[in-house]
């Protein structure tokens, strides 16, 4: 395969289609059926369509696969990815290995979406608001009828620090609608949860409801009642945590957001969290060990120059902070599970 019109003669999706023509003309008909089914959205990606072009491009084998690979390791959620690298091993004749591959690009072009949702999701939890708009923006194009999207599209709304009245009735509205449509999915619930406490305190826009509202105690009852519902549910769908498993990180990063919002004494809990939501599974549980086992080395070697009473305070201080910082939101969670 040939690429070598210069950077930017085309748009993105000429060069897609084009993309496609290749398999075509080389008799993978099948594959360019599929290939055209592939989210463009993926193929947009620059960095990822240059390293895609430089793999397919170069002639020595070995030298394009080591790029392939490096793409792999680049974009791993990106069919693209996996595509460059079966070319290649169909340029070295590893049919097999070729077909691996493809399988891998496919499984991934249907997953892409999801993908998409999830890194809206982080991106909010970190509150890189500005970025997530962006990438919600260019996945809608594609993707405005999946509800993961839609989801994704909750918690920019929900994550605004500067939300008008209207934009936290329309996160609940939707948010109430994938609840109908999926009511066993916990960030659904942990959103709705985290919409209606925003609620509670903000306004409709009319001052003369809004004072009549909110001295309204009974009013102000049936949202927290609201909430906590949803906590319930929250608590109570959330999937088992583990070491790999990014969707379970994702759910249980999204309740640590919505426990902070509507229980205030979470806040510093939140704060740590947040700063180390950036790394996914294994590398996150890596960066809680490092930070944890970094204390203990400080105290032992506060331990050396410090007085006994003195010592004794900073280790008592260091253990709370650990039972709160490890401890604290997996207990409420089984608290609220039970119902309690």
């Amino acid at each position: 395969m040939q690429f070598g019109r210069p950077k930017g003669e085309m748009t993105a999706n000429r060069e897609f289609d084009e993309l496609a023509a290749e398999f075509e003309a080389q008799g993978f008909h099948r594959e360019a059926e599929l290939l055209r089914r592939f989210p463009r959205t993926a193929w947009d990606d620059e960095l990822v369509k240059g390293m895609f072009v430089a793999s397919v491009s170069i002639r020595d084998t070995l030298r394009a696969e080591k790029v392939a690979q490096q793409l792999v390791r680049f974009a791993p959620e990106n069919p693209f990815a996996y595509l460059a690298l079966c070319l290649v091993k169909l340029k070295q004749g590893q049919t097999h290995e070729a077909a691996k591959a493809f399988d891998r690009a496919l499984h991934f072009a249907s997953t892409f979406p999801t993908y998409r949702a999830q890194k809206i999701h982080r991106l909010c939890l970190q509150g890189k608001l500005d970025e997530a708009r962006q990438v919600l923006r260019d996945t809608m194009k594609e993707y405005a009828d999946r509800w993961e999207v839609q989801r994704a599209r909750a918690h920019v709304l929900v994550s605004s620090e500067r939300q008008a009245a209207s934009e936290v009735k329309q996160a609940i509205e939707l948010l109430e609608r994938l609840a109908r449509i999926h009511p066993n999915d916990p960030i659904t619930h942990a959103l709705l949860a985290q919409a209606v406490c925003r609620d509670e305190g903000r306004g409709t826009g009319d001052e003369e409801k809004e004072g009549r509202r909110v001295a309204n105690s009974e009013w102000r009852m049936a949202k927290r009642e609201q909430a906590m519902r949803h906590l319930r549910l929250m608590a109570k769908n959330l999937p088992t945590l583990n070491f790999t498993d990014v969707d379970a990180f994702i759910a249980w990063e999204v309740a640590n957001q919505t426990l902070a919002e509507c229980f205030r004494w979470l806040k510093p809990n939140w704060l740590l969290e947040r700063s180390l939501v950036r790394w996914l599974p294994p590398r996150y549980f890596v960066a809680v060990g490092i930070l944890w086992g970094t204390v203990a080395v400080l105290l032992a070697i506060a331990k050396l120059f410090l007085p006994p009473t003195l010592f004794a305070s900073l280790v008592a201080i260091a253990s709370l902070a650990f039972v709160y910082n490890r401890f604290a939101v997996p207990v409420l969670v089984w608290l609220l599970a039970k119902g309690t």
